[in-house]
């Protein structure tokens, strides 16, 4: 009886833990979104990106993940963060005014966690002291990634000008 007690707790305790297994399983199974559903997602990410940028302040930097990696033409890959970027930008805006002339429509290739979107951009840097008008046409590329909080963060950017 003693025993039959045992092995009954103990097939309780596991059928709970199998159960619980399932509907962890089922809950992950949910989280997950559809490929069309990823790629109105991130258009919609890149289109606030954008949005934010054209206001040439720095809060557009939050788009970004604290550390990310960049490739920019002549130069090597680099491990840059939130903070360096900001610099970066900082001395930009001290000499330049920048202008978004056109950017082009996204195109998103998504996956589960991760997400590539990439479009041409337009934008003129004007020199605050020469007025001299510096053109940057090209084709933006950046890496999405997921973060715990499910926010989408830039965790790789690379451009190619024309």
């Amino acid at each position: 009886m003693k025993n039959l007690k045992s092995q009954l707790g103990l097939m309780l305790l596991m059928t709970g833990f199998l159960i619980g297994c399932e509907n962890h399983k089922k809950k992950e199974i949910a989280i997950k979104s559809s490929d069309s559903e990823l790629t109105t997602l991130i258009t919609k990410q890149v289109d606030s990106l954008y949005s934010v940028y054209e206001r040439f302040d720095y809060d557009w930097i939050e788009f970004y993940a604290d550390n990310y990696t960049a490739i920019y033409p002549n130069s090597q890959i680099e491990h840059l963060t939130k903070d360096s970027l900001k610099a970066q930008w900082e001395r930009i805006y001290t000499k330049y005014d920048v202008q978004l002339i056109h950017r082009g429509r996204p195109t998103i290739i998504p996956s589960e966690d991760m997400a590539i979107s990439y479009n041409t951009f337009n934008e003129i840097f004007i020199n605050k002291e020469s007025s001299d008008t510096i053109k940057n046409i090209g084709t933006y590329i950046i890496n999405w990634k997921r973060q715990s909080d499910d926010s989408w963060k830039i965790v790789f950017e690379t451009l190619q000008n024309h």
